[in-house]
C-alpha cells in the first residue's frame, strides 16, 4: 500500500533466494520483479544482486538497500498499528459509574462533548453514592468511577482529583443568602435537608459539624441531590452542594451558594479512580485521559 512494489520485491527476492520462488509467494510473473529491481538498480547506479550455484546473493549495496527495506517495513508496520488503535479508541462501550453531584453540570458538559467529538464511543453512566461507586469499581464491574473525596479502597488508583468545595445552598430569600460566607458554628440549629449517609456529602457534613459541636435540624433525608436542591429553592430549607454542581441553578437564579469558611468543606474533592487490575481498552484510556485533562483544567 503505501510500501513501493519496488522495494517490496526486492525484500521479497532477497528473502525467498531466488525471483523464481518470490515470484510464486508474491503471484505474479518472475519478469515483472525483474523489472522493478532493474529499476532501482538504474536509479541508484548500483548492482544489487550476484548470482552463484546457492541463487541471488546481495552486493555491499544490496546489504545497504535490504536494511531499508526492513526498516521501511517496521515503520509502516508500526504507523499501521497507531492507525488501527487510533480507530479502536473512537468506538467503544464506556462504563461509569458517579455520584450524583457530578452530573448536572461537570460530567453532562463533558459527555456532550465527547459524543459530539467520538459519536462512536457509547457511555453508559450509573448513579451511586461514593461508597456505591467505589465497590462496584473494585468488583469491577465498570472501568471508571467519581468518588466523592479520596479513594476509599487500596485496589483503586486514583487518576485525577478535583476541588469541590462544600457551599451553603439556599433560595434567594432565605436570611443567608446575602452571606459572603459562613462559618459552621454560625449553622447551629440550622433546618436543612441533607442526602443520606451513604453520601460522601453527608459524611463530611456531619464530621465538620462534630468538630464545630453544632447541630443541624435536620429536617429531610434523600438520596437524591436534585431532591435536596428543589427543597431549597422551594422552601426555606438549606442544603449543601458543591458550587459547580448547583451552577444550572444559580445561574438561573433560582438559588444561591454560601462559600462555608471551614478547613475540611474547603478541601472536598471528587476524585476519578479505576481498578488497578483492570485491563482498559484503548477507547476507555482515551475517555479516561480526557476526564483527566478537564478536571486538571478545572482546578487551575
Amino acid at each position: 500500500m503505501i510500501e513501493s512494489a519496488a522495494i517490496r520485491y526486492f525484500r521479497e527476492v532477497t528473502e525467498a533466494g531466488s525471483i523464481k520462488q518470490a515470484a510464486a509467494t508474491l503471484r505474479i510473473a518472475p519478469s515483472a520483479i525483474s523489472r522493478q529491481i532493474q529499476a532501482i538498480e538504474e536509479e541508484l547506479s548500483v548492482k544489487l544482486f550476484e548470482r552463484n550455484a546457492r541463487g541471488m546473493v546481495l552486493t555491499d549495496a544490496g546489504r545497504l538497500v535490504y536494511r531499508y527495506a526492513v526498516d521501511n517495513r517496521s515503520l509502516l508496520d508500526g504507523i499501521r498499528a497507531r492507525v488501527q488503535e487510533f480507530e479502536t479508541m473512537r468506538r467503544g462501550q464506556i462504563k461509569l459509574a458517579t455520584v450524583e453531584g457530578m452530573l448536572s453540570n461537570f460530567l453532562s458538559n463533558f459527555l456532550i462533548e465527547l459524543s459530539a467529538d467520538y459519536p462512536g464511543i457509547f457511555v453508559s453512566t450509573t448513579v451511586l453514592g461514593s461508597r456505591a461507586v467505589a465497590e462496584i469499581v473494585g468488583r469491577n464491574e465498570v472501568d471508571l468511577g467519581l468518588v466523592f473525596g479520596r479513594a476509599p479502597r487500596r485496589d483503586l488508583i486514583e487518576l485525577a482529583r478535583m476541588r469541590q468545595s462544600l457551599c451553603l445552598i439556599v433560595a434567594p430569600t432565605h436570611p443567608l443568602a446575602t452571606r459572603e460566607s459562613c462559618t459552621v458554628k454560625e449553622l447551629a440549629g440550622l433546618r436543612v435537608v441533607v442526602p443520606d449517609p451513604s453520601f460522601g456529602i453527608r459524611q463530611e457534613v456531619d464530621r465538620a459539624c462534630a468538630t464545630a459541636k453544632i447541630r443541624l435540624e435536620i429536617c429531610s433525608e434523600t438520596n437524591s441531590l436534585a431532591f435536596a436542591q428543589m427543597l431549597a429553592w422551594r422552601t426555606d430549607l438549606a442544603t449543601f452542594l458543591p458550587r459547580n454542581t448547583a451552577m444550572p441553578a444559580i445561574e438561573a437564579g433560582r438559588i444561591v451558594a454560601v462559600p462555608l469558611r471551614d478547613p475540611r468543606l474547603e478541601a472536598t474533592q471528587v476524585t476519578l479512580v479505576q481498578l488497578a487490575s483492570r485491563t482498559i481498552s484503548p477507547s476507555c484510556r482515551m475517555v479516561a485521559d480526557l476526564l483527566v485533562a478537564r478536571m486538571k483544567s478545572a482546578r487551575e
